[in-house]
């Protein structure tokens, strides 16, 4: 039996196209008739969530998402559930909220500006005590929805229901694990001026990037990725790499690794040939990408291959230690694709992992203009920063939080690159089909105990719901 054709859909999150665009800033668009058509559309969510409500509780804000939870009210006027208000200031214990099937958050959305103030913490500590669902109009209290950086003692949502489309700042860093599932409603007005545009691409976004494979195409055709890693005691790194660039239908592989694990690498992986890093075989010139930094180290030896790639003029990925041996000497190229997680991001910028943290739309585009090329900002909800406008990944688990994820990652990359794909178009296309790979290895189990190999494994199906 043919299993049927999976359709590329996210398990955490939604795929929209647009994220957000300048244009639609919703001019002339009266509020009332916004918060009308955000009512309708949270109340059906709801009752298809939480069909057997009888009581519910709606946390009233004094910006914009209170008046948005009052229209909420009225619409449920006329379902015959019971609906209380309830406002920072109210004397509703825990115990009284707990007499509720539900909460609905209507204190602030993407209002937030500075800490929470003493009244909104304690109803919202109330809230969570009460161990109720809760319900996130916009995006849950306390959580910036430019940043990503959620304020001391917010709100952590059940389900959060966008009112025009989803915010960078709940889709990137913590505000994925804070918004719970994720929905969008049609309002009109897609977004609140002052974000900084994205882009979450579909199918037909990702398909156009695939560059079509003809049928008398031979092993040059496909292309060659040099391989520059693996020191001592580090060849699994470049195993990695090299597999996952094979599964995505690159040619051919060359590793130039310590001399130690060449041998080791070769009989590990036929498929990839190994060199040693030394060698004046390794056949640099016939490479069309070279990944360099997986399981590289920061010895003599690993400073010396990072001084030698970088004397090549062919298009790169730079991964791993390579990222450490950039920010000791930092340099800009138009060629290449960098791929930091937030540590990494932060040596870069000269700033702590917190400071990348707070703000990890801004870090990705800081990145990539000072360095250069295309960043690829690893992490919940991974960024990639280049061209117009950055895309956003909406797929992923806590699963691939895991070692070597990082490495299938960059030989997904240069692996689309040595085909012939721009830096860009393989930064872009590499980090969704990667993160997308990782939810299919989960699928029929939990993200506990995911491995680099399981998502690896998963490639070439991934690759088969574009063609």
């Amino acid at each position: 039996m043919v299993a049927p054709r999976p359709s590329l859909q996210p398990v955490y999150a939604p795929a929209p196209r647009a994220l957000w665009t300048a244009e639609s800033q919703g001019v002339g668009m009266a509020a009332e008739v916004i918060d009308r058509r955000m009512a309708v559309g949270v109340l059906q969510f709801v009752t298809r969530r939480l069909p057997r409500l009888s009581r519910l509780a709606l946390l009233i804000g004094a910006g914009g998402n209170g008046r948005q939870a009052l229209a909420l009210a009225e619409c449920y006027k006329k379902t015959g559930i019971r609906v209380t208000l309830v406002r920072p200031k109210d004397a509703m214990d825990t115990e009284g909220l707990r007499a509720h099937d539900a909460l609905i958050d209507g204190l602030i959305g993407t209002g937030l500006h500075g800490p929470l103030s003493a009244d909104y913490r304690d109803l919202i500590g109330r809230a969570h005590a009460s161990e109720r669902p809760i319900v996130a109009l916009d995006g849950p209290t306390g959580l910036d929805l430019r940043t990503g950086q959620p304020a001391p003692g917010g709100l952590r949502a059940h389900y959060t229901v966008f009112c025009g489309g989803p915010k960078i700042g709940a889709l990137t860093g913590a505000g994925r694990a804070l918004c719970g599932e994720t929905v969008t409603i049609d309002v009109g007005r897609p977004y609140p001026a002052g974000y900084l545009r994205a882009l979450i691409p579909n199918e037909a976004d990702l398909c156009a990037l695939l560059l079509p494979r003809p049928a008398d195409m031979h092993k040059g055709d496909a292309g060659t990725l040099v391989i520059a890693g693996g020191g001592v005691g580090m060849p699994g790194a470049v195993r990695l790499a090299a597999v996952a660039a094979y599964r995505v239908g690159v040619g051919l592989v060359v590793a130039g690794v310590h001399d130690q694990n060449a041998e080791v690498l070769a009989a590990a992986f036929p498929e990839c040939v190994a060199f040693a890093a030394s060698s004046a075989e390794l056949p640099w010139g016939r490479a069309r990408a070279v990944l360099v930094g997986n399981g590289l180290g920061r010895g003599d030896w690993a400073e010396d291959v990072w001084r030698r790639v970088q004397t090549l003029s062919t298009p790169m990925v730079v991964d791993g230690d390579g990222l450490y041996w950039l920010a000791c000497a930092p340099k800009s190229r138009v060629d290449w694709v960098l791929t930091p997680h937030e540590g990494e991001a932060a040596r870069l910028l000269g700033v702590t992992s917190a400071e990348i943290a707070a703000d990890r739309p801004a870090a990705a585009v800081e990145l990539q203009r000072r360095y250069g090329g295309v960043c690829v900002l690893k992490g919940a909800g991974t960024l990639v920063a280049g061209g117009d406008v950055p895309w956003l990944c909406p797929f992923g688990n806590p699963g691939m939080a895991t070692a070597g994820m990082g490495d299938v990652l960059a030989g997904v990359i240069g692996g689309f690159m040595a085909q012939g794909l721009s830096g860009l178009a393989a930064a872009r296309l590499g980090t969704f089909v990667h993160a997308y790979a990782g939810d299919r290895a989960v699928a029929c189990g939990p993200p506990r105990g995911l491995l680099a190999s399981d998502v690896a494994a998963q490639l070439r199906d991934v690759l088969g719901t574009l063609c």
